[in-house]
């Protein structure tokens, strides 16, 4: 799968604040969740037992804001642990106690081997404002275009964003690293690179430039985004997205760009919330490989992705549908999920995420919205304390591809939660998908069946 990109920082200006506490306050809030889960998350018909799983597993996430000043303020966002698995009974010689990170036993918290980034530090920024210009600063969140083009799922992404509106119109530029090679330290595909062992620290071989508008036209709200590529080295491409050099891979050039132009409308039509998004990919400035091949060119070719969210509200609840498809030509900046349902991407501890599954194993594309349609439909109702919400989806390969696993896919989820006391959430979720094959004799059903609960504070 393709590295991110990296684009981080949430729009300067695009997301409205809360009033903030007084000067020199700390404010430490987060949430933690645990769940128990009965699965089967890929698609492949094993032999029992491993065929499906069970576990409780749990996370805690913490976030601090320090508050210098209304327009001073710095955030840091920290997963103490992330879907750790729950265990540790001493049942005699079955035990041995090796205990957890920072020494605690595996008897109190879970054993070493499951817990997953612990104390890992996901995001750490700044922003303030110098002569009515906003900055941000640090390994930071952004989203655009509806999340589509760039999403944020608790990853960070480092650099420089300023803003400055100007009437109804708030502009934002931003310089973000996508891969800063280390003279002490190389991705595994740099190794294999030639050249590899000669870069410079911090060379500055991989930057992504983004020039972002947010405003009103008309009775429509609009983003519009610009984005440029510029990785340097044929070993920068193959880090950033996760390839290796090869007869068929394009990796025989010393300078790789690529540009997205995206633009983003919503608005309300009559009872209808809409969302509509095209992204314009001009591919990458590659040198194609001897053979020609449908892989080599689909780095190197202009794609296109549109993509429509609706809403509204009914007498008992509401609803909203979704719809998408990318030209199998078409390359993201980034491989976040974008989220339209729970079956595609569930979050949480241990989240499943089935249509991506689906989706990631298809053809040759390299995240869940590349040479990929779907469209889905689904309900939020209240009933007795309980909000239910259904979703049915569909996904299929734009275009088929040799070498492919699976052509279509039929799924849906059922989420019900309630709220048991102040900020404490019971949740029970389901979810299956079908996939249809290419050619393939033990295909499965994937699925998931959990219980959590989730308290903020």
């Amino acid at each position: 799968m393709k590295k991110t990109l990296i684009l981080g920082a949430a729009a300067l200006a695009a997301a409205a604040w809360a009033p903030l506490a007084d000067a020199g306050e700390v404010k430490l809030g987060g949430y933690y969740m645990g769940r128990w889960q009965m699965y089967d998350s890929n698609m492949i018909d094993e032999v029992a037992p491993a065929d499906t799983g069970e576990r409780y597993v749990h996370r805690l996430q913490l976030k601090t804001d320090m508050i210098a000043s209304e327009k001073s303020h710095a955030h840091m966002v920290v997963r103490v642990l992330d879907t750790a698995v729950i265990e540790g009974s001493d049942l005699g010689s079955v035990s041995s106690d090796t205990g957890a990170a920072g020494g605690v036993s595996d008897t109190q918290v879970s054993n070493v081997a499951n817990l997953a980034d612990p104390w890992e530090i996901r995001q750490m920024w700044l922003e303030t404002e110098a002569w009515g210009i906003g900055l941000k600063f640090g390994e930071m969140p952004i989203t655009l275009n509806d999340k589509i083009l760039v999403g944020e799922d608790t990853s960070s992404h480092g650099g420089l964003l300023l803003s400055k509106t100007f009437g109804n119109v708030t502009a934002v530029v931003g310089n973000i690293r996508i891969n800063e090679d280390m003279s002490t330290g190389s991705s595994i595909n740099d190794l294999t690179a030639a050249g590899a062992a000669t870069k410079g620290a911090d060379s500055d071989d991989a930057n992504l430039w983004a020039m972002s508008l947010f405003g009103k036209a008309g009775l429509a709200d609009y983003n519009f985004t610009l984005a440029y590529a510029d990785l340097q080295e044929a070993s920068d491409f193959m880090d950033v997205l996760e390839t290796v050099c090869g007869a068929t891979t394009p990796c025989t050039t010393t300078d790789a760009s690529n540009i997205w132009a995206a633009l983003t409308l919503s608005g309300k039509l009559g009872y209808v919330n809409a969302v509509g998004t095209i992204i314009y990919e001009d591919g990458y400035d590659l040198s194609q490989d001897t053979t020609g091949s449908k892989i080599s060119n689909m780095w190197s070719s202009s794609g296109l992705l549109g993509a429509l969210r609706l809403s509204g509200s009914l007498s008992f609840g509401e609803w909203n549908a979704y719809g998408f498809v990318a030209s199998e030509d078409f390359n993201n900046i980034t491989n976040d999920n974008m989220v339209w349902s729970a079956t595609w991407d569930q979050s949480g501890p241990g989240g499943i995420d089935l249509m991506n599954t689906f989706a990631n194993g298809a053809g040759t594309n390299t995240s869940p919205s590349e040479n990929m349609t779907g469209i889905g439909v689904g309900l939020k109702v209240k009933a007795a304390g309980w909000t239910i919400n259904p979703m049915i989806d569909y996904a299929e390969v734009t275009e088929s591809q040799a070498g492919g696993t699976w052509d279509s896919a039929v799924g849906g989820s059922l989420l019900l939660s309630t709220q048991i006391q102040k900020d404490t959430t019971l949740l029970l979720e389901t979810a299956l998908v079908n996939p249809e094959g290419i050619n393939r004799t033990n295909e499965d059903n994937a699925f998931y069946a959990q219980a959590g609960i989730k308290m903020a504070f």
